[in-house]
């Protein structure tokens, strides 16, 4: 296999690739352009480590169907056929794996076919390697890695690799900034390592016409992620594009005492959520949140008061006046459990965005790290069709982030965009 692998002919880059890649390291990222040799690299490196010892490996996207056009048809067989043109394998044309003559399977596949990843995930790994990895929902390579758990002489691996999407991505945190962005933990710099590669570390390989005549006339945005590899500062559809988690969320947002504290809610039975905020300097700070599953008002009353927060000023979603909860309205029930309503009326939902990423430019929201649910509301509720999209796996987002430009919009409304406010009774 030696002599084989001599034929391939690295490059200045992907040797440093190979390196990284055979480091100490658990979690090991290629990022970078278009055409830089990423997925070549990363499929080499699997079938060298699957040659090593008898395991099995896993290579992931988000859908099947390019995972079997890309890898299965594509990269793999190139591999192969440069880089080990000797060694015998056998591929299984139904569940997609590839055997090695000393029994590693490689196995291909997408998260997108339930009764697919059963089987894939059924089995424990070596190595996993989520291909185009800014596709895929951070929830479902938390759920992958549980199957990195083979044993044998080989140090469990994870490979990623992707056209680096916004800096808003999860990967992004991972890798760059070394923090996770769902158990709010720092990352060890040393477990989490990562390279760019880009078209022009790649040229021996590629056409050079593919650079000057299509990369560099993309549009800005586009050059810089598949030319330049660089993470983007856009917001990619993205509502609350002016959020910036290094400048917004500190721990140092705490409840003040005797200082007015309101609790903004949103009154949706599945989930029902509630964020807890006073105004210090002329500023909204949020130091806590409420998410319930399958809920309603009492239920919320309960919560609340099980923390200890009493004779509230809620700041509510004004259907609340209508809705009715055993014969009461929502508000009816508030104030029953000893909570202030006050006066309030719905804004236009384009307005609320506005008014919100307003606030958060001038940095006039500022929220602790355990309001999990809210950071992660405004680092991916998107537009789709000009409304809010509730995308993700359990379509949860946007609730979180509606009461809290409820709240906002009590705080400081945009000038001029008054709409008539709901009378209490």
């Amino acid at each position: 296999m030696e002599n084989s692998e001599n034929l391939f002919k690295k490059t200045i880059t992907q040797v440093k690739a190979i390196a990284l890649l055979a480091s100490g390291a658990t979690h090991c990222m290629l990022y970078g352009g278009s055409r830089s040799g990423k997925t070549f690299i990363l499929c080499y490196a699997v079938i060298v480590r699957a040659c090593k010892t008898k395991s099995r490996h896993c290579i992931l996207r988000l859908k099947f169907n390019h995972a079997k056009r890309a890898v299965w048809l594509d990269t793999m067989p190139k591999v192969f056929s440069i880089c080990f043109p000797d060694l015998a394998y056998s591929t299984n044309n139904t569940d997609f794996y590839i055997t090695l003559p000393n029994g590693s399977e490689i196995w291909v596949g997408g998260l997108d076919d339930k009764a697919r990843v059963e089987k894939i995930l059924g089995n424990e790994y070596s190595t996993l390697y989520f291909n185009e990895c800014s596709e895929i929902p951070l929830s479902s390579i938390n759920i992958a890695l549980t199957r990195l758990a083979e044993k044998n002489s080989l140090k469990n691996k994870v490979f990623y690799d992707e056209n680096p999407p916004s800096k808003k991505h999860w990967s992004y945190w991972l890798f760059i900034k070394h923090w996770h962005p769902d158990s709010e933990m720092e990352l060890d710099p040393t477990e989490y390592v990562s390279i760019m590669m880009n078209p022009v570390d790649n040229i021996e390989n590629i056409d050079e016409d593919y650079i000057k005549n299509i990369l560099m006339k993309l549009p800005e945005n586009e050059r810089m992620r598949f030319l330049s590899g660089e993470f983007l500062e856009g917001d990619d559809g993205t509502v609350y594009y002016e959020f910036d988690r290094e400048r917004h969320v500190s721990d140092e947002i705490i409840q003040r005492p005797n200082m007015t504290t309101f609790v903004s809610m949103d009154f949706n039975v599945d989930p029902m959520t509630a964020s807890l905020y006073q105004i210090v300097n002329n500023e909204m700070h949020i130091f806590d949140e409420v998410f319930l599953r399958n809920s309603d008002t009492y239920k919320m009353c309960k919560e609340l008061k099980k923390r200890g927060y009493k004779n509230l000023r809620v700041v509510p979603d004004s259907t609340g006046g209508n809705r009715k909860t055993s014969g009461r309205s929502d508000f009816d029930i508030l104030r029953e459990n000893g909570f202030m309503v006050q006066n309030v009326f719905n804004p236009y939902v384009a307005d609320r965005t506005n008014n919100m990423n307003r606030l958060f430019s001038a940095d006039r929201i500022k929220l602790h790290s355990k309001c999990k649910k809210n950071i992660n509301d405004f680092e991916q509720v998107a537009w789709l069709d000009n409304k809010l999209h509730q995308k993700g796996e359990a379509k949860l987002l946007t609730h979180a982030s509606d009461n809290v430009g409820y709240g906002a919009w009590h705080f400081e409304p945009m000038v001029g965009k008054a709409r008539t406010p709901i009378r209490l009774s």
